[in-house]
């Protein structure tokens, strides 16, 4: 019983967030929700990373190795979502197969990660936000797309992401071991400071403006892999390579995220059938407050 309490202290505040951001829309339904994105995307995150990454004592091998155990969970996953899309239409099994990849590692994992594992945890949640982003924007579109996207110019643009930039940045000047002026340094945090609360509002927006009361069949397949296969995936993932206790619940707590809704936006973009992908991101938001709670409490002590 004691386990639950902290796993829910984690887990209310981010959902209490993402109900004042539905809240906000319905007050204010003229805000406009791309600003808000691109400001996140373009300004606040990559102020988070930044200032997270450039001085964190997570060695470069450790943060590899996470990588690498993210990938290899990703190829897990990628099997299993091919195998529980047999028999869907094959928009439909598509939508599946990206719905149950690519996971909200931005808005929904970082602050649920640093809320449970504090700043150590949000860091190696960064590392997997930076490769999980870059990967998303590079294949999503081509798994989501009827006719297939040109996976070359997807790869150009995604490599083109300012938390992407940031994080090599970071990177960069936490092994030359530069020393970032203070000045400089205290701006850097504050604007990164307000990325995690932006994000969530807008989060809460976007659910509210892509909310819908079907629950398909894929949509429930998809959530099955995702949120009650994934975690397993991953901590398998995480037993193969070894990694430490921190590293494996991060990861762990990755795979229990839902579906980016990002992913919705992504498919109305390359025509594909978003209307499935929009039922599967209601379908798996809402299970996740159980996923997460439940692996948060599980999980043991890193």
């Amino acid at each position: 019983m004691h386990a639950f309490v902290p796993a829910v202290e984690a887990v209310v505040p981010t959902f209490l967030l993402m109900a004042l951001g539905a809240l906000t829309d319905r007050l204010f339904p003229d805000l406009r929700l791309e600003t808000l994105t691109r400001l996140s995307l373009y300004v606040l995150m990559p102020a988070l990373v930044f200032d997270a990454l450039a001085t964190t004592e997570l060695r470069l091998d450790e943060a590899t190795r996470l990588a690498l155990a993210y990938l290899l969970y990703l190829t897990f996953t990628g099997l299993a979502a091919a195998l529980a899309a047999r028999g869907l239409s094959r928009a439909a099994g598509k939508a599946l197969v990206a719905c149950s990849l690519f996971g909200n590692t931005g808005n929904m994992a970082l602050p649920i990660t640093l809320f449970a594992y504090g700043v150590a945890g949000l860091e190696r949640a960064l590392v997997l936000l930076v490769l999980s982003s870059l990967l998303m924007f590079s294949f999503a579109p081509a798994l989501l797309s009827p006719s297939g996207e040109p996976l070359g110019g997807r790869v150009r643009q995604a490599l083109t992401l300012p938390p992407l930039w940031g994080g090599l940045l970071a990177v960069l000047a936490n092994l030359v071991a530069f020393d970032v002026p203070l000045v400089l340094e205290r701006s850097v945090s504050l604007v990164g400071s307000a990325a995690i609360p932006i994000m969530l509002l807008s989060l809460g927006m976007q659910m509210r403006r892509t909310w819908v009361w079907t629950v398909s069949n894929a949509a429930l397949r998809a959530t099955l892999v995702r949120l009650v296969a994934g975690p397993a995936l991953a901590f398998a993932a995480a037993a193969i390579l070894a990694l430490p206790g921190l590293d494996r619940n991060v990861l762990v707590l990755s795979a229990t995220m839902p579906v980016a809704v990002t992913m919705f936006v992504l498919a109305v973009e390359v025509r594909g059938d978003h209307r499935s992908v929009a039922r599967t991101v209601v379908t798996m938001t809402i299970v996740s407050v159980v996923a997460i709670t439940l692996a948060l409490a599980w999980l043991p002590s890193p």
